[in-house]
């Protein structure tokens, strides 16, 4: 397959993605806000999204990068399909609460600031819970759902990717190389544009990737690598395509 064909295919997956996670993320955040309202606190509705998050996008995308890499060898080898789902349950076990606390904070954080300025601006309960679901159910509660399903989707996809393609190279002993894609965005990196050259680099190596506002460089194997900075990590749609390498045995590459 063409590699651009082949990167138009992965960005309107991707994209798909975002939009159906987004939509779920911004209804439990909704229904969040009518917890508050009703009982001052709220309930941990975002573990039930973020689990099939990770169980669908990580699911799909260890199967397609595997089949990506394997296409036109003519011996079908075995998925790990075994060894993924052992995988994929010890990634929820160390992800997902650490990431869902992570966002009902915040989430907390908001409710209260909104309960604080309703009552500093003499606001009867009736009008601070109007005032929490506009926010909430508004503009900016949808923008804050289409940043979290995109940094959660991407980080799904990239590390599935990974996963998926380590386990490609030790069964058939290729060499791998890897390419930065950068994916459309209203406010784009242009350092992450940069890195989208069309040349891969041995999978091994680590992409340099420089934040110039800040000076903050950080060497990271995959887009959405959790030891980047935010800078380079959060509401980031790229994503890493893992190719077979050219060798006197096999003369073609996975494009």
């Amino acid at each position: 397959m063409k590699l651009r064909r082949l990167i138009q295919i992965e960005d309107r997956r991707q994209a798909a993605y975002e939009r159906r996670f987004a939509g779920k993320i911004f209804k439990a955040l909704k229904q969040q806000a009518e917890d508050f309202i009703e009982t001052g606190d709220i309930k941990p509705r975002m573990n039930f999204v973020f689990d099939e998050l990770y169980d669908t996008v990580m699911r799909d995308y260890l199967s397609r990068q595997w089949e990506q890499l394997d296409r036109n060898i003519e011996k079908r080898r075995r998925f790990f399909i075994d060894s993924w789902e052992r995988w994929l349950v010890q990634f929820k076990m160390e992800q997902l609460t650490m990431k869902v606390v992570g966002i009902d904070e915040t989430t907390r954080d908001m409710l209260r600031k909104e309960v604080l300025r309703g009552a500093e601006a003499g606001e009867e309960m009736i009008e601070i819970g109007k005032r929490i679901r506009e926010v909430m159910g508004g503009k900016a509660g949808k923008a804050r759902a289409r940043m979290i399903a995109r940094t959660e989707v991407g980080q799904a996809v990239n590390y599935a990717k990974t996963k998926s393609s380590d386990d490609w190279q030790a069964e058939t002993g290729m060499q791998l190389g890897k390419l930065w894609i950068h994916r459309g965005a209203k406010d784009p990196r242009d350092w992450h544009m940069a890195l989208d050259n069309g040349r891969p680099i041995p999978k091994d190596k680590p992409f340099v990737v420089s934040v110039p506002e800040t000076g903050i460089t950080d060497l990271m194997m995959y887009p959405h690598d959790p030891s980047a900075s935010a800078e380079n990590v959060i509401n980031c749609g790229c994503q890493v395509i893992y190719v077979r390498l050219k060798t006197q045995q096999d003369g073609r590459n996975n494009f």
